[in-house]
């Protein structure tokens, strides 16, 4: 971050590394089929509820239709061979992308969720930076996000966002992985609940007691300084703060990959509840998860540094946290001119 431009780039440099955010192969052809070969006709039959128009930006103008662009169409550069600031750095977190593009693969009936191409890839004017994101649907899940953020040294990021559908009160699975520069490196990876009522916890959270008790490195707390630990945060959740990035593969990665492999167990053993009542209870709860996340998130300030404010206004809520709506910002009260007697 020391070559954040102006003051608020500097200040959210300071704020992140004192807190948390939250998070080989060359296919020569696309990286993800339709279905599943294995056991596709074991599930229902799955269509792409969403469509296009549905998808346009909160903001866009009466009448405008933006580009849709698919995911399955940019995987085939996955893992990237080099990163945009030359090929001195390293990608650190390309490995973990590369995992769980497979994993999701080999393991979910993938759908793309096309959304709007200027959300979808951008390469910074203002310094070497590229960021991309992916989005799936499946018959579990309403929602998987993938972003990673390429600025060189500066910036090393992998976030994953795992939403199930609303036939299930199922945590979030958010995994937040960050670097700036090699002593300063983050990580974040939770089931995040919708509750915290005590027989939630118990059902979802409390299995994960023993997974989390191998990883002592990765059993910090967070600060408090941007999120409420008792707010869509588990007390199983991974975070720690390193000085090197020697740990990311020697203990974050094999973490990472045994908490996706559960969390997809825990998910595919449910039984969906669709009656509306249910569904309507669960969809207002994750939407509270995407306001909340929306207003906290101090990635926002990373992205105004790289790629504008404008653009990062429409990022977080047309794209991260898509049912979060902004908030205006309140002015700061006008002083009254002090009066002389």
């Amino acid at each position: 971050t020391d070559n954040m431009a102006g003051s608020r780039g500097v200040v959210f440099a300071v704020l992140l590394a004192s807190s948390t955010l939250a998070a080989a192969f060359t296919p020569t052809a696309p990286l993800f089929a339709s279905t599943r070969s294995l056991g596709a006709n074991l599930r229902p039959q799955f269509t792409l509820r969403s469509s296009p128009i549905a998808r346009q930006p909160k903001c866009a103008p009466l009448g405008l239709q933006a580009k849709l662009v698919t995911s399955d169409d940019r995987t085939g550069n996955i893992p990237w061979k080099e990163s945009v600031a030359g090929s001195e750095h390293r990608l650190l977190y390309m490995p973990f992308m590369e995992w769980q593009f497979e994993f999701m693969r080999k393991n979910l009936e993938l759908k793309d969720l096309p959304f709007r191409e200027e959300l979808s890839r951008q390469d910074s004017k203002k310094k070497p930076a590229i960021i991309e994101s992916w989005q799936y649907e499946t018959p579990e899940f309403r929602k998987i996000r993938l972003t990673y953020i390429d600025a060189g040294q500066n910036a090393q990021v992998f976030n994953s966002v795992w939403y199930p559908r609303h036939g299930y009160d199922a945590p979030i699975l958010g995994i937040d992985f960050l670097a700036f520069g090699p002593k300063k490196v983050l990580a974040i990876l939770d089931l995040q609940p919708l509750s915290q009522d005590p027989e939630y916890l118990k059902k979802y959270i409390d299995p994960l007691i023993p997974m989390r008790d191998q990883y002592q490195e990765l059993c910090g707390r967070m600060s408090g300084r941007f999120y409420d630990e008792a707010q869509f945060f588990s007390r199983q959740l991974l975070f720690a703060r390193f000085d090197n990035d020697g740990p990311v593969m020697e203990t974050l990665f094999p973490a990472f990959k045994e908490y996706v492999e559960h969390y997809l167990s825990v998910i595919q053993g449910l039984t969906p509840d669709d009656s509306p009542e249910y569904t309507a209870k669960v969809k207002e709860m994750q939407r509270e998860y995407d306001q909340y996340s929306a207003e906290k998130d101090p990635a926002v300030g990373l992205f105004t540094t790289y790629w504008g404010a404008e653009w990062a206004e429409d990022f977080t809520h047309n794209f991260l946290f898509s049912d979060s709506v902004p908030v205006k910002k309140e002015e700061p009260a006008k002083k009254e001119p002090v009066k002389k007697d």
